[in-house]
């Protein structure tokens, strides 16, 4: 799932489909520090048109813009380095693909001190 928005230390960042966008800049996405905007393509040009890119791949694009936009509100040197950006984008998109999930009681923990039941 790719959120339209998203907040990082209270700096909203937008996501948006603009295949032009990718085509000239040839990428299948981009984060844009000065914009607060992730673009993402989902469509690739061909001799005989646009065609559609399949979703793990917009999905794994998203994770390797959104490492970078991470990385870069941390101030960290790896930012825009490619190969640990998609490494890293690679093992996120892994962890939270759909998986099986647990319930959280949220119960009030009344009667114990711990808030664990």
């Amino acid at each position: 799932m790719i959120p339209k928005t998203f907040k990082i230390l209270n700096h909203t960042i937008e996501i948006e489909f603009d295949n032009e966008h990718c085509l000239q800049n040839q990428c299948f996405g981009q984060f844009l520090t000065r914009e607060n905007k992730i673009i993402l393509a989902d469509k690739y040009k061909t001799k005989k048109g646009w065609r559609k890119y399949k979703d793990p791949i917009i999905e794994h694009v998203f994770y390797h813009e959104l490492t970078h936009c991470i990385l870069y509100y941390m101030n960290h040197d790896l930012w825009d380095n490619e190969d640990f950006v998609d490494r890293f984008a690679g093992l996120l998109a892994q962890t939270l693909e759909k998986n099986e999930s647990i319930e959280i009681d949220r119960g009030n923990g009344i009667g114990d001190s711990s808030g664990i039941t």
